[in-house]
């Protein structure tokens, strides 16, 4: 089977506090997982300035992740799940071109060397 990998980004309502934000978060990522898709990599964003407003909205909590599947409708589900969750007031969801996935690749296998030998070291210091 072929893999599929996409990049993720949604925008949250500003209003959330912390422990919901990261429970809407933790929900998406239940539903990428529901769908057949694994979570590669979440970066918070942070609250920023929306371009215009979107729901009276003038800011919005981004959240960029990285996702890799092996089912064809994992997009049309996913869009799906968006547009009906409240808490979801954007959303872009786009599949990375060859060159992209090579460079996420590199990426992910460089943190995770990097946290393989942080934790030698750790067990080495005990």
């Amino acid at each position: 089977m072929r893999e599929y990998y996409y990049e993720m980004v949604y925008i949250l309502r500003p209003t959330m506090s912390d422990e919901e934000t990261n429970a809407a978060i933790e929900k998406v990522n239940s539903y990428v997982e529901r769908y057949g898709g694994e979570v590669l990599k979440v970066d918070k964003w942070g609250k920023r300035q929306l371009a215009y407003p979107i729901n009276d909205y003038d800011k919005g909590f981004y959240v960029l992740e990285y996702i890799r599947t092996d089912k064809r409708d994992f997009v049309r589900n996913m869009e799906n799940f968006f547009r009906i969750n409240e808490d979801v007031i954007r959303f872009l969801l786009f599949r990375l071109k060859p060159s992209e996935v090579k460079e996420l690749k590199e990426k992910l296998g460089k943190k995770e060397e990097a946290v393989a030998a942080s934790s030698e070291e750790n067990k080495g210091e005990e």
